[in-house]
């Protein structure tokens, strides 16, 4: 009898277990309806009704942009229970809706509960995105009255928030008063001199950690080879290539999109075409993140050739459809002067941002003989959308709400 209850509860915990991963999956994907199929069996099954699936259905819902759906679980879960406000406030920063986590952190202020070193880093995260110094600075006030100061998530997390105002000495103060200093912190302190455009003084730190026995990571290296391919000092970036390993790391698709980023963004068309090359010769696979950041070196030269090639690969690797992507291939079949196949882009798009509204505007207006209606509806279709035209350019932005 006992081996049976034994074996029963083991079943339940794996299939827990199994839920709770499938749970996680759907959210990193953004599986909305297979996250609701999910939702459903565990409704069933009696689960859904437990904090430990709440939490983690919460996550999945803000996650996929259900805010309301992961407001009404949060609701549901007893309101004592602190895990819920970490994980609905860190889900929305981690998300991008900064305000709203802003917002679900002054109602935790206001029901009394203490905040915990859990919730703080995505907090100051927050503050430092939207730089809300008042907020920010009460946030740190918190973390000195508990003597969160010496943990590194909240540190770091510090460190974020004052190198996103301009601060850097302030969060230099905040690095050198930690009394371990680890890669979690060292990796925040030199994103946040790269940040700023203090590059060298973010590399003398490294090998300062380095001689201390702080070794770097990949994560590092790319922050300094992408500080340094945007300040265009590409025999930098090639010793940091070499240093990297001789530190026994190899460089990855991020250090390669870093070096492809700063040789497009400093004109170097030809140079990052070929950096391309060479890192898929080097086996690695381009991501999103590196056909967005080439594109415009197509568009830059009107090298409709190469943009129909990245195109492919976009295809090829399922990524055609990211919003970055998306409006870079806008832009340069506009600024290529392939009105046509711009607008069928554009048109085909969820979610569009300021790339993509501006590139139809320019292609409307320099490639479409002369047909200024274009212009004019678009821009009727800005103003519908709560759109927002930044002055002296076309460029717009969605106002925060």
């Amino acid at each position: 009898m006992h081996s049976l209850i034994r074996k029963s509860k083991v079943l339940i915990a794996q299939q827990r277990e199994a839920y709770a991963a499938l749970i996680e999956t759907y959210a990193q994907n953004r599986e909305l309806h297979s996250g609701k199929l999910l939702h459903a069996r565990l409704i069933i099954k009696g689960l859904a009704c437990l904090t430990y699936f709440g939490c983690k259905l919460v996550a999945f819902y803000t996650e996929c942009g259900q805010i309301s759906d992961a407001r009404k679980l949060f609701d549901r879960i007893p309101r004592t229970n602190e895990r819920r406000w970490i994980v609905l406030i860190g889900a929305l920063a981690q998300r991008g809706f900064h305000q709203v986590a802003l917002g679900v952190f002054g109602e935790m202020q206001r029901e009394g509960i203490r905040p915990s070193k859990f919730v703080l880093p995505s907090v100051a995260k927050a503050c430092g995105t939207l730089r809300d110094r008042h907020t920010g600075e009460q946030i740190h006030a918190v973390v000195l009255r508990h003597s969160f100061e010496s943990d590194a998530y909240v540190a770091s997390a510090l460190i974020f928030m004052y190198s996103k105002w301009g601060l850097v000495g302030k969060a230099v103060n905040v690095f050198n008063a930690m009394v371990e200093k680890d890669l979690v912190a060292l990796n925040a302190m030199v994103s946040g001199y790269a940040q700023q455009g203090f590059v060298r003084e973010a590399l003398e730190l490294v090998e300062r950690m380095k001689a201390e026995g702080l070794k770097p990571n990949v994560v590092t290296w790319n922050t300094l080879v992408a500080g340094f391919s945007q300040l265009g000092d590409e025999s930098m970036v090639s010793e940091l290539f070499q240093a990297m390993q001789i530190n026994g790391v190899e460089p990855d698709v991020v250090s390669w999109t870093s070096v492809i980023s700063g040789l497009v963004q400093n004109f170097r068309n030809k140079a990052a075409f070929d950096t391309f090359k060479q890192m898929m010769n080097d086996g690695h696979y381009p991501t999103s993140a590196t056909l967005s950041s080439l594109l415009p070196a197509c568009a830059n030269v009107a090298d409709l050739r190469r943009g129909k090639e990245i195109h492919g690969y976009a295809l090829a690797l399922g990524v055609e459809k990211d919003i970055f992507v998306r409006s870079a291939l806008v832009d340069m079949y506009a600024k290529c002067g392939f009105i046509t196949e711009a607008k069928t882009l554009f048109h085909g798009m969820m979610e569009k941002n300021t790339v993509t509204w501006n590139s139809m505007i320019f292609g409307y207006a320099n490639h479409d003989a002369g047909r200024w209606e274009s212009v004019v509806r678009l821009k009727k279709m800005i103003k519908k959308r709560k759109l927002q035209k930044i002055p002296g350019s076309s460029w717009i932005d969605i106002k925060a709400a």
